[in-house]
């Protein structure tokens, strides 16, 4: 929030309270209240002369204002994620990222919110490794015990040029190789 911004809104807080602005006091307040929203401010002057008589000051409007802000998010569900989501656990990344490029969604029921302290508990912790998707590393290899994603071996332990028939035939077709309806 820019200072005009700023003397605008301490200006509607004097319709409440009387009180006389000068340059000081503006630049005074924001060093505090400053990084906020002009449009929060507003809403903090509002919702503190809603419930108090008392002359307002520029802690009251920044818990105020951060206190709005934390029950926006509460709604939040995921980083951003609309009503309605992806019919897939988001944590479930291969499962996630197949209902997107499907387009299955399903409403979110009322109680299925999950809280943004919830989501930010996972951050940080190990991202499973994403897989080709078809073809032969796509599923693991029963003949050298190759994980998806990896070639297959010989039994010394070097890599092979091709991959073993069992694995090519488990695994599902290319899409680009199969044939067109």
């Amino acid at each position: 929030m820019t200072k005009a911004e700023l003397a605008e809104v301490l200006g509607f807080a004097a319709f409440y309270d009387n009180r006389t602005l000068g340059e000081g006091d503006v630049r005074a307040w924001h060093l505090i209240v400053g990084h906020l929203e002009a449009a929060e401010a507003k809403q903090a002057v509002i919702d503190h002369y809603g419930t108090t008589r008392d002359r307002m000051m520029p802690a009251d409007m920044l818990r105020l204002a951060t206190r709005t802000r934390e029950d926006q998010a509460a709604d939040i569900q995921g980083p951003g994620i609309p009503p309605e989501i992806p019919d897939a656990d988001p944590d479930d990344i291969p499962a996630y990222l197949a209902a997107v490029r499907e387009q299955r969604h399903r409403a979110a029921a009322p109680g299925s919110r999950r809280p943004v302290r919830e989501l930010l508990a996972g951050v940080g912790r190990a991202i499973p490794r994403p897989t080709r998707g078809t073809g032969p590393r796509s599923v693991p290899c029963a003949t050298c015990g190759a994980e998806i994603g990896r070639a297959c071996t010989r039994p010394s332990g070097a890599r092979r040029a091709t991959y073993h028939s069992v694995r090519i035939d488990a695994a599902p077709p290319r899409a680009h190789l199969q044939e067109a309806p």
